[in-house]
């Protein structure tokens, strides 16, 4: 499986968060709150990308990035807040950058080595999971909404994790 981690990373999170200071300045409608779960250590650190869907790009692609937010990790659960999120649908792609180089590490086949989730708990088979199963809607008037991205390890050699 392959995850297009562009967009959380390096260069794309400059233009990230000069998204997400564009979007506070658009009507608001709620702080989304997304707590990253099941950190397996404090090394390294967690990067989150807030998607729109964008028919024209693929998910989670750069395309979509509306924000992004880096926090040094945390074993347990992190939470971050993207601030005044106008009204529509999202999807939060995060992973755990336990060695600290910026990418999600893969292997030969390019399946992820560190950690990675999807907001719901959204899956794919055989690369990331679609816009849709992984959307939470922020809706005109809403106070706030919360959403759960539970992190994956992938199992090394004899059900060892990395």
């Amino acid at each position: 499986m392959t995850i297009g981690t562009a967009s959380i990373k390096g260069a794309a999170l400059a233009a990230a968060f000069a998204c997400t200071a564009a979007l506070a300045s658009q009507a608001a409608a709620a702080d989304l709150e997304v707590r990253i779960e099941g950190l397996n250590s404090a090394r390294g650190d967690v990067r989150v990308a807030l998607h729109r869907h964008m028919p024209e790009g693929d998910f989670p692609g750069d395309s979509g990035v509306v924000g992004a937010i880096m926090r040094p990790a945390a074993a347990g659960t992190l939470r971050v807040v993207f601030a005044d999120v106008p009204a529509g649908a999202y999807a939060v792609a995060a992973f755990h950058d336990a060695d600290g180089d910026g990418e999600l590490a893969q292997n030969f086949l390019g399946m992820p080595t560190e950690g990675y989730g999807f907001s719901n708990g959204a899956v794919g088979f055989m690369g990331p999971p679609s816009f849709e199963d992984a959307a939470v809607s922020v809706a005109e008037g809403d106070a706030g909404v919360s959403v759960s991205v539970p992190i994956a390890y992938p199992t090394i050699h004899r059900g060892e994790q990395k």
